[in-house]
């Protein structure tokens, strides 16, 4: 069923990438040469984010997430990544009605944007009991500001332009000090993440980190002072990669958690985006893609991820 959160289909995704549902859809990569020619896509197309929702609104008419409860939740997260879908099946489709819906959800985040430039977020997590309520979450922030630049590019009214830098800006607030940034340092690797999960342990999710980043280079091309923090979080990732090869697959996060089929082919669609700013990710592109490739690889993966117990 579309609200399932379907297990069946993170399953079968260790194995192929001909299957999906709408809490794992394989995004595909945006050409470059085609991304540059319209400001409004991304670097890949979510928009089945928007288009396949069969769940509920609020009566305002703001996207519901469907959680792990079985409830219907405010999540800025969600809500975030729903508003830039429907910017994209606005250009998909050239259907006004998604950019109403796409502004709507836009004045929801400049609305609900606490003071420090984050958002925060209700709705209890199952999975980290050391996630304090309510949470902020850089992949909250990067969908933010990426659909808010183009909100900013539809109206040309500074309020999004001006939201989106201080979601970036909070970006670099400590994690201690109530931020996602977490500074750390594991064997030989002293780096810092922006943590899609700001638990009290470290966390550090791979493609909420990547999401983050992606960001930040679209805000740099509109305020050149943000190039200079996208291109040290290009060099601290190259850093970081290597933490997240376990020989054979990808770890989801810096705890040990192994990916899942989805995230591992998400990252690789992310290494192969980064590829086009620096061309040293190609190789750690070209590794992780082998890796998915191999059925082997894939059902090891699986039964690491099944007696970790940890979700698929």
């Amino acid at each position: 069923m579309l609200m399932s959160h379907g297990k069946l289909t993170a399953i079968l995704q260790y194995f192929t990438d001909k299957i999906d549902d709408y809490w794992h859809i394989l995004y595909p990569v945006v050409p470059e040469k085609i991304r540059e020619k319209d400001k409004y896509l991304y670097f890949y197309d979510i928009s089945r984010k928007a288009t396949d929702y069969k769940g509920k609104f609020s009566n305002n008419g703001i996207y519901l997430f469907y959680g792990y409860d079985g409830k219907y939740h405010i999540h800025p997260l969600e809500i975030a990544q729903y508003s830039l879908a429907c910017w994209l099946a606005w250009r998909k489709y050239n259907d006004e009605n998604w950019v109403k819906k796409a502004l709507v959800h836009c004045n929801w985040l400049i609305e609900n944007q606490y003071k420090d430039g984050s958002w925060k977020i209700e709705h209890k997590n199952p999975i980290y009991f050391d996630l304090s309520t309510p949470w902020p979450s850089a992949l909250a922030q990067g969908f933010a500001i990426s659909s808010l630049l183009r909100a900013y590019y539809y109206t040309d009214e500074k309020i999004f332009l001006e939201s989106a830098k201080k979601a970036c800006e909070f970006l670099e607030k400590d994690i201690k000090d109530g931020g996602v940034k977490r500074i750390f340092k594991i064997k030989e690797v002293e780096a810092f993440i922006y943590e899609e999960y700001p638990r009290k342990k470290l966390s550090g999710v791979l493609n909420g980190y990547i999401s983050a980043i992606l960001s930040v280079y679209e805000l740099s091309l509109l305020e050149k002072d943000y190039e200079k923090l996208f291109l040290k979080n290009l060099k601290n990732l190259k850093n970081l990669l290597p933490l997240y090869d376990c020989g054979y697959w990808s770890f989801y996060s810096l705890d040990g958690n192994i990916s899942s089929g989805f995230y591992h082919r998400l990252v690789v669609k992310q290494l192969k985006v980064l590829s086009q700013f620096d061309k040293d990710f190609i190789k750690n592109y070209r590794l992780f893609y082998s890796y998915q490739n191999n059925k082997l690889y894939a059902l090891k993966a699986l039964i690491k991820k099944i007696r970790g117990n940890a979700n698929l």
